[in-house]
């Protein structure tokens, strides 16, 4: 089992993995191979209690793509939803009396499957939006998991409603593959790419539809069994790791403070700044250091410079300019050219 500083998922979700992957059919893709390639065995993966690093999942996911050479394997792991029984974070889901009120529950109980703030649930003036922010620094399987997350947001809405439920519009912070018609497809509305945040919108109507299987009894019954699962898990990742993941969602799309921050934290700015400092840390090298990753990683990805300014939260190009200079020791032009952006 994962030390408790370090952001780990239940081992199921890497389990569901390698069901969706076995799924597929995929010839140059065998799950044992795998397994065996990670150290991982089926005891650990059908144990309910293990936790794994995300690291893991997003390593296993990247050497899957490469065996297989499908461009678009998230979107296909998303078309084979596993069942798993013992699930009571999607229970729980599953019983909610409405479409908005099962994507505020996955929120609300997401550290039953991973630790952090991967998802969050937010009100527009539409309707509602899901935001899927995956742990730590860009990398190339995040692109995998998020259109995965997108697509089964639309297949649960369909299927939990039993509507032919259509998003208002998907967003995704990755750029453009060649080919999208399949993204199209799955999700069926207008999607845009290299976007501040991974997010899905539903219209109001479709947020307040009812769902097939609610019953306020038995959702009371699991949501009291997700309770005390999560009263079971080990401590959660310290408070530099909750105000990097705020700051992950919130950076370029919303209020990156600290004043914000420690909203969110629910916790006063003292205190906050006294428990940061008892980690070694501070609000200002954590949001440096996540600039310092994006902006490498934004500028590999072919994200115009004046964008990757705004993305980072500067209001003035020509600070974003000297940060990098000093980050890098060499401009963002430069560094581009050298790294083949």
């Amino acid at each position: 089992m994962s030390s408790p500083t370090v952001a780990s998922l239940s081992s199921r979700q890497v389990r569901h993995a390698f069901q969706a992957l076995d799924g597929l059919r995929l010839p140059t893709v065998n799950s044992e191979l795998l397994c065996r390639e990670f150290g991982l065995s089926r005891a650990e993966l059908e144990d309910p209690e293990a936790r794994l690093p995300y690291a893991t999942l997003d390593a296993l996911m990247e050497r899957a793509v490469a065996l297989s050479g499908d461009d678009n394997l998230g979107l296909h792991m998303a078309s084979l939803p596993v069942v798993d029984p013992d699930d009571m974070g999607s229970a729980v889901i599953a019983t909610s009396p409405t479409l908005a009120e099962s994507f505020e529950r996955g929120a609300r109980y997401q550290r039953v499957w991973g630790d952090g703030e991967r998802l969050r649930f937010e009100e527009t003036e539409r309707g509602v939006r899901m935001r899927f922010t995956p742990v730590g620094p860009w990398r190339p399987a995040h692109r995998h998991q998020a259109e995965m997350a997108m697509a089964q947001f639309v297949h649960g809405a369909r299927l939990l409603t039993g509507e032919d439920v259509t998003p208002l519009g998907v967003r995704f912070v990755h750029p453009e593959p060649k080919d999208t018609r399949e993204h199209r497809e799955r999700y069926g509305c207008e999607i845009a790419f290299e976007a501040p945040a991974n997010d899905i919108e539903f219209s109001r109507e479709d947020a307040a539809r009812p769902l097939l299987h609610a019953d306020a009894l038995v959702h009371a019954i699991f949501e009291r069994q997700v309770q005390k699962i999560l009263s079971a898990l080990p401590e959660e990742p310290g408070v530099a790791a909750r105000v990097r993941a705020y700051l992950q969602r919130s950076l370029g799309g919303g209020d990156s403070s600290f004043a914000a921050v420690a909203r969110a934290l629910h916790m006063p700015a003292r205190t906050l700044q006294r428990r940061l400092a008892a980690e070694g840390k501070s609000y200002a090298s954590l949001l440096e250091e996540l600039r310092r990753e994006r902006a490498s990683s934004f500028l590999q990805r072919r994200v115009s410079i004046a964008e990757v300014s705004f993305l980072l939260g500067y209001s003035d190009p020509s600070v974003f300019h000297r940060a990098f200079k000093r980050w890098w020791g060499m401009s963002p032009e430069t560094f581009r050219q050298r790294h083949g952006g």
